[in-house]
């Protein structure tokens, strides 16, 4: 019997209200992921990949509500759930590690009584002294000095900062945890170490990992799988692998074209022309179509199934890409 997985994402559809009206930033999203799975959610700025993130964690601002699907987490769905209720589901089976690490940090606190402070509101009963132990231990485990824990965010480096968010991160042992683009701001060695160390986390402790990020090279360090996003829609999922030597939808392709490869021959970089839609007014049928050099008079009218080409390729094209077209 197929194991069944630890995250089911269900036609998962999103507004903003605004004053010119709703924006469609989630529209039909669903994907499944396994426990200990890692998946890459890729996608231009705006594409709705934070929007997805937020959701998961029901964070989202005033002006946002979910109209629609289900977030089921080992079956239950997250989307019933009170706030109170959601405050035993964050950070103890789902977490996060945000974007900007100096921002997540409270300036005037010691970074390790921050991290405290965290694991004693999810975990009432445990002792200060278990609760400073288990500190040092995820700083250990992320690569900084366990001493480190009695310092102010100011004396961490970007690096260290970013280490530490992800320490609080681990902090309540979650099933899962969402990075957004967990690299920003890093230089490239850095990065590299972050990115190792994460994947060392998530094999050390089996849990499951999101990874959001506009760069699909950042995420083919780490992810098994990759989704991407365009405009508030999947528009491809599969192996890791399987996207990177057979992408078959135009856009995925776009992306491919416009990463350069440091193996093989060289081939010129090309530009993905047009802008993303306004997702005030989205376009009819498939949002891409008024960019994509492929597209049919259907894809102005219908919008294509986002559905399983073979071998858990997922796919929401009319008109894809032949493999032999597909440099890589």
């Amino acid at each position: 019997m197929a194991e069944k997985p630890l995250l089911s994402v269900r036609n998962l559809t999103m507004i903003y209200k605004t004053r010119k009206g709703p924006v469609s930033a989630i529209d039909d999203v669903s994907f499944d992921l396994k426990r200990g799975e890692s998946l890459g959610l890729v996608g231009e700025s705006g594409c709705g990949k934070t929007s997805v993130a937020m959701a998961l964690l029901r964070l989202l601002p005033d002006n946002a509500q979910i109209t629609g699907g289900q977030i089921l987490l080992d079956g239950m769905d997250l989307t019933t759930l009170s706030e109170e209720e959601m405050q035993n589901v964050r950070w103890k089976r789902i977490s996060m590690v945000f974007q900007a690490a100096m921002n997540a940090l409270d300036p005037v606190y010691k970074v390790g009584d921050q991290i405290i402070e965290a694991i004693e509101r999810h975990e009432r009963d445990i002792d200060p002294a278990e609760a400073r132990k288990r500190v040092e231990a995820l700083f250990h485990l992320v690569g900084i000095d366990p001493k480190m824990a009695d310092r102010y965010p100011h004396e961490f480096s970007g690096g260290m900062r970013q280490r530490a968010i992800i320490a609080m991160a681990l902090a309540c042992n979650p099933d899962l945890i969402i990075a957004d683009e967990p690299t920003t701001a890093l230089d490239v060695i850095v990065q590299d170490q972050v990115l190792r160390e994460l994947r060392q986390v998530q094999k050390q402790m089996g849990m499951s990992m999101i990874y959001i990020s506009h760069d699909i090279a950042v995420i083919a360090e780490v992810a098994e799988r990759i989704a991407i996003m365009y405009a508030g829609r999947l528009c491809e999922l599969a192996d890791a692998v399987e996207i990177f030597k057979r992408p078959r939808h135009p856009y995925t392709v776009a992306l491919m074209s416009a990463f350069p490869s440091i193996v093989g021959e060289k081939r010129p970089l090309v530009a993905l022309g047009g802008e993303p839609p306004d997702l005030l007014f989205p376009p009819p049928g498939c949002r891409f179509h008024p960019r994509c050099p492929r597209a049919l008079d259907i894809c102005k009218q219908q919008q294509p199934p986002f559905e399983d080409i073979g071998g858990g390729h997922y796919l929401a094209c009319w008109n894809p890409a032949p493999v032999a077209e597909v440099q890589s």
